[in-house]
């Protein structure tokens, strides 16, 4: 049986689901997903397909440690970062991790905020991913097919194909302006980038060597005693000083062997309070309503409560929620700038300009 892992990235905030969402439960620990469940118990849930529970690391923000725990099986390691150093040193001191348990080690990278319900396509994928990965030096990731010119994701083009929905990577494009996405459609060649990944552990480590030594030569130091006696002291001294930098840049754009996967499940990031309700059962006037909410005269709105009482009246296409004494009220199709609030309300606690 081939050496598989799994890592989990949940360090993100998730500051678009204000004010369901705060720093000390962001976007991951909320109840987002298909039946209630928080987005990262249903994304360990996917992860376990692949591999047993004692090969699956979620990598977290340490202040939110326990938090991420409790939404874990036993056995799932849960590891906190000293510093937050953004995705490709994530990544690779997990390579270093795997390879000292199993050397020749493949290992799948999952966004714990995604939104996938096809459980069994998403595995199918995922194993085709596997077996090329550890068939060939490939560092392979996933493309969405759109369904929209949209602004608020990255986009992969495709070039040779190389394999059934396989195809070697053109290029990496960061998120567009909309005329700029609409132009990506209409040819036909480019995906979503999702932003799960699938490698050899020493695949992708010779690759991030390439193009950032600082990064790699550090990591590899980790692997010395990794995980035994005296690995904290380590970790926290070596990693907060490393280069922040997400993958995209550190390596997938720079590497000559990337391939990328278009993907049969359903995906959505959930960037949104109207991405989120898309997603979800509906009244019989268009509302979605969680926990305690209550909508008279509306039509497709989106209310939620908790900790209180969340009630619109007589409204359209519009966001109610109240949690935990803040509420916020906004157009459905500007849910995307909910971010904007945030920023405000964070500089008005540091007694900054409102």
């Amino acid at each position: 049986m081939p050496d598989r892992f799994v890592l989990i990235l949940a360090g993100g905030r998730g500051e678009r689901f204000w004010p369901w969402s705060t720093p000390a439960r962001p976007k991951q620990l909320l109840p987002l997903a298909s039946g209630g469940r928080t987005l990262i118990a249903a994304t360990v849930e996917r992860a376990a397909r692949v591999a047993p529970l004692e090969r699956i690391v979620v990598l977290t923000a340490r202040d939110l440690v326990d938090a991420v725990r409790r939404e874990c099986p036993a056995g799932v390691q849960v590891v906190g970062e000293p510093a937050g150093r953004n995705t490709a040193p994530a990544i690779g001191a997990a390579a270093v991790w795997f390879a000292a348990e199993a050397p020749e080690a493949s290992f799948a990278v999952m966004p714990s905020d995604h939104a996938i319900d096809r459980a069994a396509d998403f595995t199918a994928d995922l194993e085709r991913a596997f077996g090329y990965a550890e068939r060939e030096a490939a560092l392979v990731t996933f493309g969405i097919p759109p369904t929209g010119p949209e602004t608020n994701l990255g986009y992969v083009k495709r070039g040779m194909r190389v394999g059934e929905r396989l195809y070697r990577v053109a290029q990496f494009t960061e998120k567009p302006d909309r005329e700029a996405a609409e132009g990506y459609l209409a040819t036909g060649l480019f995906s979503w980038n999702a932003g799960i990944f699938v490698w050899r552990s020493r695949v992708f480590l010779d690759a991030l060597e390439a193009s950032r030594p600082a990064i790699a030569a550090p990591l590899r130091a980790l692997a010395q005693g990794t995980r035994g006696p005296g690995f904290d002291a380590r970790w926290d001294a070596a990693f907060p000083a490393l280069e922040s930098i997400s993958v995209d840049y550190a390596v997938l754009e720079k590497a000559p062997n990337v391939f990328v996967l278009e993907a049969s499940f359903d995906w959505d990031d959930l960037g949104s309070w109207g991405a989120w309700a898309r997603r979800q059962p509906r009244d019989g006037d268009g509302n979605v309503l969680h926990g305690d909410a209550v909508a008279v005269q509306c039509r497709r709105c989106v209310v939620v409560g908790e900790g209180g009482t969340a009630a619109a009246l007589g409204l359209e296409d519009m966001v109610v929620v109240h949690v935990n004494g803040s509420t916020l009220a906004c157009r459905l199709d500007q849910t995307d700038q909910v971010r904007k609030v945030t920023e405000t309300v964070r500089a008005r606690s540091r007694g900054g300009p409102s």
